[in-house]
């Protein structure tokens, strides 16, 4: 296993202030963890650079400018665009040395220490993951004409062995699918890494992916029970969908543990002021977040 903790992400330069909040909340949660970042990026100046690297001095980072022939090319779909196809690229963009890798999304906050996490035993399995809120895995399996054994997870929070990924090709693979299949895939890689992966990950605990349904009572209680949290708290929230937290619109009942966190960083203001995110409009998330925050706030603090 890597003697360093690699987590990855993806990303250009209109949400680089996003993912400053989430290495805010992983440094923040794991004091002392050696972590190498591995930053897939593109349109990400040295200064938005530097800016980032100082929220977490301890650590290193490795900047790896994404190409155009390094992947696919991709039209823009709602809040989805080309950087969602970074993730696949750490097959081959990967620094060598590295063996296992950590795949977190930009809109996402941590709340628990990542080592947790990191030192899960895959086993066999090439990816470890977690159930999507969303998708219905049974019309996905038909879709596919998949075998109905399998869930679907979500793409946000990827362990990955990278070596058995290089091995295998599986991440060559789902670009090939892809790019076979692209206009009829409803969330672009992320089914296509499911078809790819169909029975071939392991699944992770819902703390360490907590989606917007598992945190909305309305829309929760159309949820199966293993995609509940049931009293338990989130490790990891993931920002999913449009309702982003930096937005005036939409709802997200824990929007306030992203501001939290961005506070910790040099983009607050500029987040506030592009988006008219203004002092009342946060003060109303707060008091929000004061309502359904829950009962044991442990690692929230």
């Amino acid at each position: 296993m890597n003697r360093e903790i690699d987590i990855a992400l993806g990303f250009d330069g209109r949400y680089a202030p996003h993912v400053a909040a989430s290495i805010a909340s992983i440094i923040r949660c794991s004091v002392g963890a050696p972590i190498r970042f591995i930053i897939l990026c593109t349109d990400v100046s040295i200064h938005l650079r530097e800016k980032i690297q100082n929220l977490a001095r301890n650590s290193r980072f490795i900047w790896i400018d994404v190409k155009e022939d390094d992947l696919p090319s991709f039209s823009d779909r709602g809040h989805f665009n080309r950087t969602t196809l970074f993730r696949l690229g750490l097959e081959k963009l990967a620094p060598a040395d590295s063996r296992r890798v950590l795949y977190l999304d930009s809109d996402i906050i941590v709340l628990n220490d990542i080592r947790e996490l990191w030192n899960v035993d895959l086993g066999a399995y090439p990816i470890g993951a977690i159930v999507d809120a969303y998708v219905n895995p049974v019309a996905f399996a038909e879709r596919w004409q998949l075998s109905p054994a399998s869930n679907y997870f979500n793409a946000g929070v990827l362990l990955i062995n990278l070596d058995r990924v290089r091995i295998e090709g599986t991440f060559s693979a789902t670009i090939d699918f892809l790019q076979r299949h692209g206009q009829d895939l409803a969330f672009n890689d992320q089914d296509a890494l499911n078809c790819v992966f169909w029975n071939r990950w392991r699944p992770l605990d819902i703390i360490w992916n907590v989606q917007r349904h598992m945190v909305i009572s309305s829309l929760e209680k159309d949820l199966s029970v293993d995609k509940r949290l049931n009293g338990r708290y989130p490790a990891l929230v993931h920002y999913t969908g449009p309702e982003k937290p930096w937005l005036p619109k939409g709802y997200h009942p824990w929007a306030w543990l992203y501001w939290k966190n961005l506070a910790q960083t040099p983009f607050a203001s500029e987040v506030a002021n592009s988006n008219n995110m203004n002092f009342y409009r946060r003060i109303r998330l707060w008091q929000r977040w004061l309502r359904q925050r829950p009962s044991q706030i442990g690692a929230w603090h």
